[in-house]
């Protein structure tokens, strides 16, 4: 496979070289790993090979560079191991590989990405696959984005629903500890993509390592397959690994990209193996991403990490996201605490969409000195509100019951009698039948109740109502959730 040259006295003499080199890369391929080996060894030859020096050669000087830092103690190592003992080894670059080495290259390339991404191969009338071309210069410094300069620490909410993912998020800042691959998983809209900018954000404040990396999943998939029809892959784990922070965006979008996935894989191991600090974030759990169709290594990777879930907010936490974005905004207007928690309240989908609401008010008032009051709010968000428009459950009004009294969702169908939970089932009921215009046993059923006792609960909700503010407010912020 490899061109060989031997000098000197030969620890092995009468022994086939060529088998011994075959068995070292054997070796070779068990001890690092399938992916490993296809990234950095695959192209390993033999330039020289004497009791005084073993000297080893590849394609290109990055792989060289790589191998030399990386991989040379597991070099020398698995030689004399599998070979002999030696008193040097070095590793050069061999412009021109042989013919064989070629045609195994290719293959290997071809069988990896199963033809998708594989740069096309050209045999001659003999069969003779041709020598591809050697690795061309490639840029990538543009895989990483630019950082948002509102996703910082300062501006992200924390509580009950994010408070693993904000611990996790120190723990990548933190130093004189070896570095877990970090992976942040949840719905849409509830801050993975701020915390790993607020990461960088920090690292970049601190000064304390390298330039971080934002890398978003159409960058990387771009970039990689830019990499392998340019014969680059090596150069964009350069790229890549010139970060000490890197973070990769929503991995759940590359189901199916099976070649990106595969360089992924390299990079991060090439990262973690060289102390570097990764941060991962998608919407599934380790687990479910390998069902949809991520690679198994990848998400074992992830599962094998810091695993740090972020939930949907409440109330309480997108009100103090609003809050945040307010004091941040250099806006002239000044947007009133009931305006902020009406948005809270109405535009509960994610924290994405909280915020959005929040900044079209900002585009329409942010150059005037006034005071948003409810009324202009609800009038400039007129169009998200009829967006938002949708045809509203009894257990619709039983969620938000329990969201506006603070309570559990177990808590507004179970037996429990304690006042709280008592007027929280009033104030639903008088909305299910003021509001959803629906039928006393429909509503007894769906909170399991017979319906003399849903009767018995509107009455006493029409009684609170006319004295008892604090109902009043439950009541409002129910039918808002159910009037959009």
């Amino acid at each position: 496979m490899n061109n060989e040259k031997t000098t000197g006295g030969l620890p092995f003499p009468g022994q086939n070289h060529s088998e011994l080199f075959k068995r070292y890369h054997a070796a070779l391929r068990t001890r690092v790993g399938e992916a490993k080996y296809k990234s950095w060894f695959v192209d390993l030859g033999l330039a020289e090979f004497s009791e005084e020096c073993v000297t080893l050669s590849t394609g290109s000087e990055a792989k060289r560079d790589m191998l030399d830092h990386r991989f040379f103690p597991v070099l020398a190592d698995t030689w004399r191991k599998e070979v002999g003992p030696f008193r040097n080894m070095r590793l050069t670059v061999l412009k021109n590989l042989s013919a064989h080495a070629a045609k195994v290259d290719a293959q290997e390339e071809k069988r990896a990405s199963g033809s998708a991404y594989a740069a096309p191969s050209h045999a001659s009338a003999s069969g003779q696959v041709a020598q591809p071309a050697a690795e061309k210069e490639q840029n990538f410094d543009g895989i990483a984005t630019a950082l948002d300069p509102r996703r910082t620490f300062d501006a992200f909410a924390v509580a009950s629903s994010n408070r693993i993912a904000w611990a996790a998020a120190q723990e990548a800042m933190a130093e004189g500890r070896p570095k877990e691959l970090i992976y942040f998983y949840g719905p849409s809209g509830v801050g993975k993509t701020h915390l790993l900018q607020a990461i960088a954000h920090e690292l970049l404040k601190r000064g304390e390592r390298g330039a971080p990396g934002y890398v978003t999943y159409n960058n990387l998939v771009n970039a990689c397959v830019s990499a392998v029809w340019a014969n680059a892959t090596q150069a964009l784990h350069k790229a890549l690994l010139a970060y000490d922070y890197i973070a990769f965006d929503d991995i759940h979008f590359l189901t199916g990209k099976n070649r990106t996935q595969e360089e992924l894989l390299i990079v991060i191991d090439a990262a973690l193996d060289s102390g570097k600090q990764v941060v991962i974030a998608g919407e599934l759990p380790p687990a479910k991403l390998a069902e949809a169709g991520i690679n198994q290594r990848i998400a074992d990777r992830l599962a094998g990490g810091i695993c740090a879930p972020i939930h949907q907010g409440d109330e309480a936490l997108r009100m103090a996201v609003l809050q945040k974005r307010v004091e941040q905004s250099t806006a002239k207007c000044a947007i009133s605490e009931e305006v902020l928690a009406f948005i809270a309240r109405t535009f509960s989908q994610s924290t994405r969409e909280t915020i959005g609401a929040l900044n079209q008010l900002l585009l329409m008032y942010g150059g005037e000195e006034v005071v948003v009051d409810l009324d202009e709010a609800k009038s400039i968000l007129k169009s998200r509100l009829e967006d938002r428009k949708r045809i509203s459950t009894i257990d619709d009004a039983i969620a938000a019951g329990a969201e506006a009294f603070g309570l559990k969702l177990e808590d507004m169908t179970g037996r429990s009698q304690p006042q709280r939970i008592v007027r929280a089932r009033h104030a639903v009921v008088w909305c299910a039948r003021e509001v959803l215009k629906e039928s006393f046993p429909r509503i007894g059923k769906a909170l399991k109740r017979d319906h003399t006792t849903v009767m018995s609960s509107y009455r006493r909700a029409q009684a609170l109502l006319e004295r008892d503010k604090a109902f009043q407010d439950g009541v409002k912020r129910i039918r808002e959730a159910l009037e959009g």
